[in-house]
Parts: structure tokens; C-alpha cells; sequence
């Protein structure tokens, strides 16, 4: 789904990125089954920001085969969301209980571009 260019901001020296998007309207499937075969759902708005750290490790990616390259930096991410559906609300612990298992910021060639 789209968001709008300024809800990222990225260093790409550093790793260090933010996205945040405020009330994007979107539908509630309740369930993963439900929506890949976009059954009936209600109309939900969601929010979000997440943080990428930055500060990892810079890495290159090149493969032929598949037309893809890349520079790349792990980054751990944090994250606080919030969610309103059919009445009810949701929303995230505080960010500073969030963590990542991984993360990486980078730019990707693909394709034509590649």
C-alpha cells in the first residue's frame, strides 16, 4: 500500500531511518485466510512509526541470476502502532520494550535499474 514520500526519512550513511504514518485507512480481514481470498472485512486506520538504529554493519549484494544488487547496513528497529476497527482500539507497548531480531536499511538496484 503507498504511503506518502515524506513519512521516511533515511541516512544512508548511517542506517538510521524513520517511518511514520498517521491513520491510513485500510480493511480489517480478521485473519490471514479471510484476506488472501478478500472476504468480507471492515474498515480499519492503523498508525505507526518505526525507528531503525543504524550503526550495523555495511554489506554489498550483487547476483547476476536474479538482477538484483544492493548496499546495505544492519540496523535493529524499534516500533509503536495503533489500530481502530469496527469500534474496537488497539495499540502497541511503548517503543522502548519493542526490539528487532533484525533489521537493515539500504538501497536496492533491480531489474532494468540493475
Amino acid at each position: 500500500m503507498p504511503i506518502p514520500a515524506n513519512s521516511v526519512t533515511v541516512d544512508g550513511t548511517t542506517g538510521k531511518a524513520t517511518m511514520t504514518v498517521k491513520d491510513l485507512v485500510m480493511e480489517d480481514y480478521f485473519n490471514i485466510v479471510n484476506a488472501l481470498q478478500d472476504g468480507s472485512s471492515n474498515d480499519a486506520t492503523v498508525s505507526f512509526q518505526v525507528h531503525w538504529q543504524g550503526g550495523g554493519k555495511h554489506f554489498n549484494v550483487r547476483d547476476f541470476a536474479t538482477g538484483m544488487a544492493g548496499e546495505f547496513i544492519m540496523s535493529p528497529a524499534t516500533m509503536t502502532w495503533s489500530a481502530s476497527s469496527n469500534g474496537q482500539n488497539y495499540v502497541s507497548g511503548p517503543e522502548e520494550v519493542s526490539f528487532s531480531v533484525a533489521g537493515q536499511v539500504g538501497h536496492e538496484h533491480n531489474g532494468v535499474f540493475f
